[in-house]
């Protein structure tokens, strides 16, 4: 695990800061990194959740571009539904996006209608992954009734897309699971996502207080280093604490949620990284402008580009306050 992660860092630090999606998808498609979660048997490396999530810590450090996630999401789906050529086909040539927002939509009558916020890289897509009440599956995005817009946001890191979809008819043969089998299928990929967002926030977070604490040693204020100045060691101090917190919550979660990701306790484990790690995220981006001073106020310093990924990284997944909910609805369900 260690040589992947260091491997990723390798080659993502060569390509630079928040590089390209041009240039870092082709690395990606040729290094076989989405293969790193796909079972021996099926032709991957067979390292689960944990070795996904070491790549996405790498791309939350560089602030890659690459469309890792939703990729990372229709293979897992694929393996699970038992569609071994398919696996082959999405990591190395066909790209299948998917949201990392929850959609709203419906299934009547083998149609579906509704929306499907925060797709990444829609433009480029063949398909996209969708959950609609008791159903998965792929929709070509070229089909009757699908329509989408580019959504711009601060986070030029990403590109996100908004879907419509009107009576749009289902190809059976790109239905992955239906019913419980569906309902299973769903909960593991939004387990996924939600510890992915948790690891990209980790890696941000402490590649950018990092940044941090390499310029309070540099610039000098009344002839002495800032990083002297007991005020600011104190909060960076306060600060790595609690990026080392989320980095243990996120291991002991992924621990614990095993390999079966369906599972309510798996569903609980993502949620609590996921909240934890964005939420610190986004303290040591505001934390960190503030220490730049001045420079760390123009929109073109790193520091705007990690605080405006770690925004968007708590408002991707179920959004709002809905996982602080769902996390206390559970603790106080247990007896």
């Amino acid at each position: 695990m260690i040589q992947l992660r260091d491997s990723a860092r390798q080659v993502l630090g060569e390509a630079g800061l928040a590089a390209s999606e041009s240039k870092t998808w082709p690395l990606v498609l040729e290094l076989g990194w989405l293969l790193v979660a796909v079972p021996e048997e099926l032709g991957g490396l067979g390292q689960g959740l944990a070795g996904a999530c070491a790549f996405h810590e790498e791309f939350g450090r560089s602030l890659a571009a690459a469309p890792y996630l939703p990729a990372m999401l229709a293979i897992d789906a694929a393996c699970a539904a038992g569609k071994a050529d398919w696996v082959e086909r999405f990591a190395t040539r066909d790209f299948v996006t998917a949201p990392l927002a929850d959609p709203a939509l419906t299934l009547s009558d083998g149609k579906l209608g509704g929306t499907a916020s925060a797709v990444p890289s829609a433009d480029l897509a063949g398909h996209v992954l969708l959950c609609a009440d008791d159903c998965v599956a792929l929709v070509s995005l070229k089909q009757a009734g699908v329509e989408w817009r580019e959504r711009p946001t601060w986070d030029a890191t990403r590109r996100l897309f908004d879907l419509r979809l009107s009576g749009v008819e289902l190809d059976p043969g790109l239905v992955l699971a239906r019913g419980e089998a569906a309902r299973a299928l769903a909960r593991r990929l939004a387990a996924q996502r939600d510890f992915a967002l948790a690891a990209d926030a980790v890696g941000g977070a402490a590649a950018l207080l990092d940044s941090t604490v390499e310029y309070l040693r540099t610039r000098r204020q009344f002839g002495r280093p800032l990083a002297l100045f007991q005020a600011l060691k104190h909060r960076c101090a306060d600060l790595k604490a609690q990026v080392a917190g989320a980095e243990a919550l996120l291991a002991e979660t992924l621990s614990r949620a095993g390999d079966d990701l369906a599972s309510p306790a798996a569903e609980r484990a993502g949620q609590a990284a996921k909240l934890q790690a964005c939420a610190v995220y986004a303290r040591v981006a505001e934390e960190a402008l503030q220490l730049h001073g001045g420079i760390g106020m123009t929109a073109e310093h790193l520091c705007h580009l990690y605080l405006k990924r770690a925004l968007l990284n708590e408002h991707l997944g179920r959004g709002g306050n809905r996982y602080d909910l769902d996390l206390a609805e559970a603790l106080m369900a247990v007896p």
